[in-house]
């Protein structure tokens, strides 16, 4: 049986690289019929706060990414951490390090001056100094050969051992540091695939090494390119690096979020729209690009769009209330209303946005148009047809047809200052749908209201 972990730091919220890691983790626990476990490293006392373990958990339940386990705190195993780093001491894979910091700074200058990698040069590594409080714990990394395993993702991964330096596994306050504890806890955890990004790779190897010392069973590991900016650069704040929690409040869908991220990377012939349950069943390792992804707020928000008319009226006005407070229940046709906006719509903040005119009335000056006097009794005339129709869409439409055919006009001569006059904008829904939404009472009443300004 396949588990998988998810360890972020509570240090910040959980942003999309992060959340795609959850996600792709969390997928092929279920698609191999195994465990997700998510494990807190929160060992940096300082930086580590409870409002982001509380923004990282609310941020999974949003996307409906569920734990088969309660949460691991990385700092509440510290006395085992440290426990295992004395044994690997006593078995001699691990040696004690007095050196100073005025020693380390010496080491790191001259290795610079000689154009070396700064690194621990192993001064201390045969001394067989006896380990007291205060002193360090360096690992004894292996000096022949190299280290390898084989990635999920992107293959055979080897780096020549002489690439590394004898890291520190316990600090001289006591406390370990993050690539044993990592090692130790998957090593606990029973973790069998650890799906992290391609910034880990040396941690990986590092740990590699730490289970190996400590005869546990080394997990298959899968490293996620990167997620780029539509630039190619780091994914920062500004280009879609949010707060998961963020999409939320500005009105997009978890599941179109979902679909969205699992498509970074990867895919599934020429699919594009998977449902969560659908993703459990059919995702793959073997499927994931080795190449980095980029992000898209223009994909983001296509996919936003479909999920949003995936929707029914109901569904959509609930989401909308609980969202922004507007409640499309207020108004006559307020299904119709809803649904019309949702085509063209990118979020529920937009759909919100952009339905006052169905709340307010625009009072728009017929001075504010732009267009010439004479064709306010072109408008008074389309205005005394209107009132003598049925206000059906279909007799709508086909009344603008003759209207226009009959005036020898372009549509946009009609449609564009009519769109304006009806809601205070130039980009609204069609003309015959709006009428037949807004009715012919409310529909009347604001033509009128801008003919007789």
């Amino acid at each position: 049986m396949e588990i998988t972990r998810f360890a972020p730091s509570p240090t910040g919220h959980l942003h999309i690289g992060g959340a795609r890691t959850a996600l792709f983790s969390f997928l092929f626990a279920k698609a191999n019929q195994g465990k997700f476990l998510l494990r807190f490293e929160d060992t940096d006392q300082e930086r580590s706060k409870d409002e982001y373990v509380d923004s990282i958990l609310r941020s999974l339940e949003w996307m409906q990414i569920k734990l088969d386990d309660d949460p691991v705190y990385q700092s509440k195993r510290i006395a085992k951490h440290k426990e295992l780093a004395i044994e690997l001491y006593k078995k001699g894979f691990a040696y004690a390090c007095d050196c100073s910091e005025e020693v380390l700074t010496k080491m790191r200058e001259e290795q610079i001056a000689k154009k070396q990698k700064p690194k621990y040069n192993g001064l201390n590594r045969d001394k067989n100094i006896e380990f007291t409080d205060g002193m360090v714990l360096r690992f004894k990394f292996p000096i022949a050969g190299e280290s390898k395993f084989k990635d999920l993702i992107l293959g055979d991964i080897a780096i020549n051992n002489k690439e590394f330096d004898d890291f520190i596994i316990l600090r001289s306050d006591g406390t370990p540091t993050y690539n044993f504890s990592a090692a130790v806890d998957d090593m606990d955890m029973n973790i069998t695939t650890v799906i992290r990004g391609d910034d880990h790779i040396t941690n990986t190897l590092k740990q590699i090494n730490v289970l190996a010392a400590l005869d546990a069973t080394i997990p298959s590991y899968a490293h996620l390119p990167m997620v780029l900016a539509e630039s190619g650069k780091r994914l920062s704040k500004r280009d879609g690096a949010d707060d998961i929690l963020d999409y939320k409040k500005n009105g997009y869908l978890s599941d179109a979020l979902v679909n969205y991220l699992v498509r970074l990377g990867w895919s599934y012939g020429e699919e594009e729209i998977f449902s969560l349950k659908k993703l459990q069943e059919v995702f793959n390792l073997k499927d994931v690009n080795s190449s980095p992804s980029k992000y898209s707020q223009d994909l983001l928000d296509w996919y936003n769009n479909k999920y949003l008319n995936f929707l029914t009226s109901k569904e959509l006005i609930a989401k909308v209330k609980e969202n922004s407070g507007v409640d499309f229940n207020q108004i006559d046709n307020g299904e119709l209303a809803i649904s019309l906006l949702a085509k063209g719509a990118n979020s529920l903040n937009q759909i919100a946005e952009e339905s006052i005119y169905f709340f307010q009335e625009p009072h728009i000056k017929f001075d504010s148009l732009n267009i010439d006097a004479n064709k306010k009794i072109l408008f008074s005339e389309f205005s005394k047809q209107l009132r003598e129709i049925d206000f059906e869409k279909n007799e709508i439409e086909k009344n603008i047809k003759e209207f226009l055919q009959a005036n020898d006009l372009k549509f946009p001569e009609l449609g564009k200052p009519l769109r304006i006059i009806l809601t205070g904008r130039e980009n609204a829904p069609s003309i015959s749908e709006l009428l037949f939404i807004l009715g012919k009472e409310t529909s009347l009443k604001r033509i009128e209201y801008t003919l007789n300004d």
